[in-house]
């Protein structure tokens, strides 16, 4: 029974040192690409809201009625 709980919190401690080492490179990654981040960021959100629009409201790329293309 104890090794059970011995085991139990070394996976806990282990979870949270790999969680900690992940979000470690996440923000080391942030930081090193901050500048490109503010260059780039209308492309990327314009981009994002082009998409969230083509999905709420169906549009396509192609102009006009489907029926013309489909025959």
């Amino acid at each position: 029974m104890s090794s059970d709980i011995q085991s139990a919190l070394e996976l806990l401690v282990l979870h949270n040192y790999l969680s900690l080492v992940v979000a470690t490179a996440v923000v080391y990654d942030y930081l090193l690409t901050f500048s490109k981040e503010i260059e780039y960021f209308w492309v990327r959100y314009i981009g994002l809201c082009w998409v969230v629009i083509i999905a709420l409201y169906g549009t396509s790329f192609i102009p006009g009625p489907l029926e013309t293309y489909v025959s």
